[in-house]
């Protein structure tokens, strides 16, 4: 019962949200199934109509112009019909055309709300996932399974009241003969909701690895280690797994339809029979029996067109209730009273960022990646955060920078809790290059404009963010400079290298005119030459900013006003680069570093 007030409560949500995209459209649609479900019912009737004036021309009772003007209005209502049915077919296109258009969007809209933590949760994951397979599936389906059901249902109740007039006992005799396929369809709905659910987690693992084995980016390793059989073996497994189970939900489904189609053949020949007595009881013609005859047959072929409709409805609500959920997800997890309470970031900083007992975990581990840490950087600083692979120097910065907000301890901006910062506000205020930087298959003109949208027209700006970035020497080497496509996945794209689009993501990031700057391993893809000369046009650029530097070598951190070594996640040092270099007191975690 719960869940079936969930279909209905999804139905109600997704005719709301279609009405909102195209009201005009559905609106139309809704008249248009209408007059297709009282369709057939005027052919029977008009059916029995000619089969009385035949059988009173075989009699000569009758005269060829009844029999030819019934015969031309049936030949007009079924050309109209079949104008009304190709309507049908395309307004359901534009229907699904513009829902699929604006669920999408919602589903972006939504999705690039949430805190980066969550994409570290599997089970968010599977959320997303659900969602994104609704929209191409269900979404798009759901109202168009709504209106044909509404159709079908129409047309039956259009059967029982034209048979009503012949028999009250045949009219009981079809809504019985309804009710049991409709319930075993519904049921059929539910199995497979809940396989397709249950599914998710290797469906998802199944198009990870089928990713693997047909992207550009993993072809070489492929190759190189021979791994493509063994990941085929892999894919094979779950994809036959999968498939093992939903051959037992099409077994299941194939012996309860069976049983119920068996049961209604047989009602159907029942009520055939006593329909023919009927006939002769109650002095009817013909045309009645045909008209009965043609009711009964129409039923159990609408019935069934019904069922599945009915099944598929209940299916594709499940699933859509999927997309509402998320959509209903809250962000952040705060109410709509703290989040009012979020203070704007007004810049600039004047007392510095301060850490107290800084501790994080990621999602679903116990260990944490950062233990007790506190410092503070002042403003204007450049701080470098050195350390080895895995000490948590990219989620610390992470943290500070607002990007995780699962943390316990406190960080503040100004003396104001980040947590009471509007992050919206704040990103504005941000510019960063990650270790796993974006590379847009779009122009460099958009690659380093995206970095402050609202100045995507400066080409002076862009040049400037270009050659502070060394990305001038690259752009000047394209076939059409700032305007050539990028990315060979799409026609005329032209493929860089790692250093030339790391060296367009810093443009991104001078580009952009912001408090706090953050560059993850900036110079991880560069040559020694052109890292020198990075770091000399960064010291320049990075004045009257507060500058955060991840690096996992202490030497390359020589512009930096104060460096801090992380080591398993705990705060072991911090300083000069000289006052590291000469301290006696330093650990063999920063030696080594020292001479990297």
């Amino acid at each position: 019962m719960i869940r079936t007030r969930k279909v209905f409560t999804t139905l109600a949500k997704s005719i709301a949200l279609a009405m909102r995209t195209a009201p005009v459209v559905c609106l139309s649609l809704l008249i248009f199934k209408f007059v297709a479900a009282v369709l057939p019912t005027l052919q029977i009737d008009l059916t029995k109509e000619l089969t009385n004036s035949v059988a009173s021309l075989l009699n000569q009772a009758g005269n060829m112009r009844d029999c030819i003007t019934v015969l031309v209005v049936i030949f007009i209502i079924g050309i109209f019909a079949v104008l009304i049915e190709l309507l049908n077919q395309y307004i359901t296109l534009l229907l699904q055309q513009k829902t699929g258009y604006r669920m999408e969007g919602m589903l972006a809209e939504k999705t690039v709300l949430f805190p980066v933590i969550r994409f570290d949760d599997s089970q968010f994951y599977d959320q997303l996932q659900r969602a994104r397979s609704t929209i191409t599936f269900s979404g798009q389906r759901v109202i168009d399974f709504l209106f044909s059901a509404g159709q079908s249902l129409v047309t039956l109740i259009s059967f029982i009241v034209l048979i009503g007039q012949f028999d009250t006992l045949l009219t009981v005799a079809i809504i019985l003969y309804m009710i049991p396929s409709l319930w075993v369809n519904m049921k059929i709905g539910k199995w497979k909701f809940w396989l397709l659910r249950l599914q998710t987690p290797f469906t998802r693992r199944m198009q990870y690895l089928f990713d693997l084995l047909t992207n550009r980016s993993s072809a070489k390793e492929l190759r190189i280690y021979n791994l493509g059989q063994t990941l085929l073996k892999e894919w094979s497994a779950i994809y036959w797994n999968n498939a093992a189970e939903q051959k037992k939900v099409e077994r299941r489904s194939f012996k309860a339809r069976s049983a119920v189609e068996s049961i209604q053949s047989l009602l159907g020949m029942l009520f055939t029979i006593y329909s023919i007595f009927v006939c002769i009881n109650g002095n009817l013609t013909v045309g009645h029996f045909v008209a009965i005859y043609q009711i009964l047959v129409s039923t159990q072929s609408q019935l069934k067109k019904l069922a599945f409709e009915l099944s598929s409805l209940y299916e594709d609500a499940l699933m859509m209730n999927e997309f509402f959920l998320f959509m209903d997800t809250n962000e952040e997890g705060q109410n709509s009273e703290i989040a009012a309470a979020l203070q704007a970031f007004k810049g600039p900083i004047t007392k510095g960022i301060t850490v107290n007992n800084l501790s994080f975990r990621y999602p679903n581990r116990s260990e944490y990646t950062l233990k007790n840490i506190s410092l503070h950087i002042k403003p204007n600083q450049t701080v470098a955060i050195v350390g080895e692979n895995g000490a948590g120097k990219s989620t610390l910065v992470n943290c500070l920078i607002g990007l995780y907000s699962s943390y316990s301890g406190k960080i503040e901006y100004d003396g104001v809790d980040l947590k009471n910062i509007d992050k919206s506000a704040l990103y504005r205020n941000i510019a960063a290059v990650f270790q796993d930087f974006l590379r847009l298959y779009n122009t460099p003109r958009e690659n380093i404009g995206y970095g402050d949208i609202g100045r995507l027209s400066d080409q002076t700006a862009l040049e400037m963010a270009a050659a502070r970035s060394g990305a001038s020497e690259v752009i000047s080497s394209l076939p059409d400079g700032f305007d050539t496509r990028l990315g060979p996945e799409f026609e005329g794209g032209t493929e860089l290298s790692v250093g030339q689009w790391q060296k367009l993501a810093l443009g991104r990031a001078f580009f952009k005119e912001s408090e706090i700057i953050v560059l993850d391993e900036p110079t991880a893809s560069m040559d020694p030459i052109a890292e020198q000369s990075l770091y000399k046009r960064f010291a320049e650029l990075s004045e009257g900013k507060i500058t955060l530097l991840i690096s996992h070598r202490l030497g390359s951190c020589k512009i930096a006003d104060h460096i801090l070594v992380l080591k398993d996640g705990e705060l072991v040092e911090q300083g000069t680069h000289d006052e590291l270099l000469k301290s006696s007191r330093r650990t063999a975690g920063a030696d080594r570093l020292a001479r990297s």
